[in-house]
């Protein structure tokens, strides 16, 4: 394991949605940051998890004002460092910030990732998370990236960077699934190009155009996108295929945080009820990842 001497550094890095705080190592020499951290509302899941929190094997990046795209891995439930191990040298406090999923520095332009949310991009791989602000130093060598407003002081805490749109599919009058679910739907009206910045946590849309994204459903009655932040410029058209037709409806667009904003770190719910005579779709609802608003929708043929 290579040691690389920054005016900073972190040995062990515990990130399992947790704030316990770690013993100090050393205090006659250079000194161990400790971090801990959790994600914002963690009562909502990530897109790959059934769990709160992270879970072994994922790995995230440390970015301060001397060190770059630092990775830690985690592993039995604690987060170590991957490859370099970096020390506290000095007094002076640090303010560090930090991003998951990691990319490997040959996959960063200027710290930036492309991004495509796609049908073939979706996955844990896009599910952004950014923290900053957290600091350290030799005498409080504990990082601690949690919610400490509880406490008077700031939120730290991973939040998430992309926007969700979820799905809820049910049969309406004159139909039953019992078996036989809706086999994919097709969302169309968002642009799925674009990029996230390792360093700040922001997002941009690249893409010029809009175009369709289709998701199979597999006997699943529940979905769920992830998709880039991003003002609604045309109709979001969405067709479902169930027992060979097409219910096809046009959702509305959403109403808060923003009106025709999909924002960042907000879930966007939509209820579909497939009808004989068409679809119905409820108002939508935005949960936590932040509060929001669920949309119902009734499909007729």
């Amino acid at each position: 394991m290579k040691t690389k001497h920054f005016a900073l550094a972190a040995l062990a890095l515990s990130l399992a949605a947790c704030n316990n705080e770690n013993e100090i190592l050393n205090n006659d020499g250079p000194v161990a940051a400790q971090f801990t951290a959790d994600i914002y509302k963690a009562v909502s899941t990530r897109v790959n998890s059934e769990g709160t929190g992270f879970t072994d094997n994922d790995c995230i990046g440390i970015n301060s004002e001397d060190i770059t795209n630092v990775p830690y891995v985690r592993e039995n439930g604690q987060f170590g460092p991957k490859g370099t191990t970096i020390y506290f040298n000095d007094t002076e406090t640090k303010t560090f910030s930090a991003y998951y999923p990691y990319r490997e520095d040959s996959e960063l332009q200027n710290g930036i990732v492309s991004v495509n949310t796609d049908q073939y991009g979706q996955g844990p791989e896009i599910d952004f998370l950014f923290a900053s602000g957290a600091t350290g130093s030799t005498s409080s060598p504990t990082v601690s990236f949690t919610d400490k407003t509880d406490k008077g002081d700031a939120d730290n805490s991973f939040h998430h960077r992309m926007s969700l749109i979820k799905f809820t599919f049910k049969p309406g009058d004159g139909l039953i699934f019992n078996g036989m679910e809706p086999a994919d739907y097709t969302l169309d009206g968002l642009k799925h190009e674009g990029t996230f910045d390792t360093a700040t946590g922001t997002t941009a849309v690249t893409a010029a155009v809009e175009s369709p994204i289709t998701m199979q459903l597999g006997g699943a009655t529940t979905s769920q996108v992830i998709i880039l932040p991003q003002g609604v410029t045309t109709s979001l058209d969405l067709t479902v295929s169930f027992n060979g037709l097409d219910y096809t409806t046009t959702l509305p667009n959403p109403s808060k945080p923003e009106a025709n904003q999909f924002s960042a770190g907000y879930a966007y719910t939509y209820n579909i009820t497939l009808n004989n005579k068409g679809i119905t779709v409820e108002e939508p609802e935005i949960t936590p990842w932040e509060d929001g608003e669920t949309n119902d929708v009734s499909i007729t043929l």
